[in-house]
């Protein structure tokens, strides 16, 4: 059985763009475009020279992308350290082991993770040109890794060709009101519960997020892979026969149902079973949430980047505080921290553990620097970008936050004027005119719909497009004519 600490294994950079935009049948940009997996396999007959320190390799298949991918083994890995980490490669899943090299049809690109002289790897990634750049921004924002690009990559795609909406195109929140089910008590909104359709938002307490939201929508607003947890808890625990221990235990559980978290974490309603923790897997279910999760429950690790609500907008759930949305963040500190605590764990060692996807913090804090030529706004005021088309744009004045998720980093302050395409519509393409809606499209800020702030010549300013939401393409900085 795994231990708590390496129960949670999720190797982020293979994510790629599924942060922006997740389904079950994977993101947009990589399995809506790539070959299916039968078609790229493992090229056994092609040769290759082992890189120094070669030890094996491991395939298996990235379920967000669709395709095939390959870890190899360097530096101080040996046969059984690899094999075992093959054993529970993605997911706690295991890959196929080779004795000899990585040797993949389709080689988009190569992620070198750490240092390959000691217990570093590469993580060999496949699927056609177009998945390039979600593979070098899954490489070095998620796995902190440096990508090389292979012969089928793609760098950019261009801005004046409009990509269509996918069933996987990040959906925006929005406020679903609902009767309350039979037998239930009248909701607080004249008698209807109402529930923001967001990965970071509740319903009200003591309900059942799903009753009351689509959580189809939710998991295209993040990643979402059913792998069954690797922690089993045992039926014999003496926490059973606490009964103070279940009473907090059974508010949590509470808590966790009326989030957004049970869309994926709730193997009764989760399309291909909880992903890797599962408030179904018994009255102990709390023992297969990793370290690294329960100390981002708990707040000792930041999770805010992710996302949140204030408590007025949310039902009573803050998550400002604490990874988990909660109405008493007390209370649920309380737990975590004696929870992590029976398992040996400091909050001091807690608080070091890995924080949750950094890639939603460095969004934010990304300082833009100058404009390549031709990028930026003309003499007419209107709008070039490179990388692909997009489906969210903003200007903001030079020095301001870079837009990160929705529903509270999006806008940042500073921003003069932000559209968006319409999840149903059409990518935008280059040459619109600042301050103009293409058909399709609709304006976010000014949120009243008027005209924004109008560009001053000579001044600097900070044009940041999207090809979907937290997948930039364009984060630079130009200067009026």
């Amino acid at each position: 059985m795994l231990s708590f600490r390496s129960a949670l294994r999720l190797p982020f950079f293979v994510a790629l763009v599924a942060v922006a935009a997740c389904d079950a049948d994977g993101p947009v940009g990589a399995a809506d475009t790539v070959e299916s997996p039968d078609a790229i396999t493992p090229d056994a007959a092609e040769d290759t020279t082992a890189p120094a320190g070669f030890v094996a390799s491991c395939t298996y298949e990235n379920p967000f992308a669709g395709t095939p991918e390959c870890r190899e083994y360097a530096g101080t890995w040996d046969v059984a350290t690899a094999e075992a980490d093959c054993a529970e490669v993605f997911f706690g899943s295991p890959g196929t082991y080779t004795d000899g090299p990585c040797v993949m049809s389709n080689e988009i690109g190569r992620c070198t993770v750490g240092d390959l002289a000691e217990s570093g790897y590469v993580i060999v990634s496949t699927g056609d040109g177009g998945a390039c750049d979600s593979a070098r921004l899954g490489c070095e924002t998620f796995g902190g890794g440096t990508f090389a690009a292979g012969d089928a990559c793609v760098t950019e795609l261009a801005c004046e060709a409009p990509l269509p909406a996918t069933a996987s195109t990040f959906v925006p929140p929005y406020l679903d009101c609902r009767a309350p089910l039979a037998g239930e008590a009248p909701g607080a909104s004249d008698g209807q519960v109402c529930t923001m359709t967001m990965i970071s938002a509740s319903t009200e307490p003591g309900r059942y997020f799903p009753d009351y939201a689509d959580c189809d929508v939710v998991r295209r607003q993040r990643p979402y892979y059913g792998a069954p947890p690797t922690v089993t808890p045992d039926p014999e625990d003496a926490r059973l026969d606490d009964d103070a221990y279940m009473a907090e235990l059974g508010w949590l559980t509470e808590q966790v149902r009326a989030s957004a978290c049970t869309c994926c974490h709730d193997g009764g309603a989760a399309p291909d079973g909880a992903a890797v923790w599962d408030i179904a897997a018994g009255p102990l279910w709390i023992d297969t949430v990793s370290d690294e999760a329960l100390a981002m429950f708990v707040g000792l690790t930041d999770s805010r980047f992710f996302g949140y609500y204030a408590p007025g907008e949310n039902n009573g759930f803050d998550r400002s505080a604490t990874g988990l949305p909660t109405t008493d963040v007390a209370r649920l500190e309380a737990f975590g921290r004696a929870e992590l605590a029976r398992r040996g764990l400091t909050e001091a060692e807690a608080a070091a553990l890995p924080p949750f996807a950094p890639f939603f913090r460095e969004l934010v804090e990304h300082e833009p620097e100058a404009c390549p030529e031709g990028v930026g706004v003309d003499a007419e005021g209107r709008l070039t970008w490179s990388g692909a088309s997009a489906r969210y744009l903003s200007v903001l004045r030079a020095g301001s936050p870079s837009p990160g998720v929705q529903p509270n980093f999006d806008l940042p302050e500073g921003t003069l004027w932000a559209i968006a395409a319409d999840p149903t519509e059409p990518s935008m393409t280059c040459g619109l005119a600042y301050g103009e809606v293409p058909s399709g499209a609709y304006q976010r800020f000014p949120v009243d719909g008027g005209a924004p702030e109008p560009l001053v010549s000579g001044t600097t300013y900070y044009l940041h497009a999207q090809r979907d939401l937290a997948f930039p393409v364009t984060r630079c900085l130009f200067v009026a004519p």
